[in-house]
């Protein structure tokens, strides 16, 4: 079973998703398109408490308003950094038995060293017989 984790990004202050954002979720749009994972996880909790929603549900939200079926989704709403994306993420996708996990985010979440994105979802996995593919851009 494939299955793709998504990671969130801050929202606006009046509950919008940001363009870093938007930008992940047109890029889990195309991912779906190309690799049709048999579920998704979209993973990110209040991270602005001011907007006072989770990343989660609105990126879910987004993927169902550009067709994807809310069946294929799963919300993870809990996790505030990207470690506990892993954390609370990889859990749910070996509960399902996945045999691949697609962490998919833009290019600065597995570039840039504060994230360190592919370390914590290697520690989540911890050695299970799971593989790991990124899905991201190159811009």
């Amino acid at each position: 079973m494939k299955v793709a984790i998504i990671l969130g990004n801050r929202m606006n202050d009046d509950g919008t998703i940001s363009e870093t954002m938007k930008k992940r979720l047109d890029l889990t749009l195309k991912l779906y398109q190309e690799l049709k994972p048999d579920k998704i996880i979209v993973s990110g909790g209040i991270a602005n408490e001011i907007a006072g929603v989770s990343e989660a549900s609105k990126m879910e939200e987004y993927l169902v308003n550009n067709g994807l079926n809310k069946d294929l989704i799963i919300k993870e709403d809990q996790s505030h950094t990207t470690r506990e994306n892993a954390l609370f993420s990889v859990p749910i996708a070996l509960s399902l038995k996945a045999d691949t996990i697609i962490i998919c985010s833009t290019i600065e979440h597995f570039t840039l060293v504060p994230y360190n994105t592919i370390k914590y979802f290697s520690d989540a996995i911890n050695n299970s017989n799971v593989k790991i593919m990124i899905y991201t851009n190159c811009q």
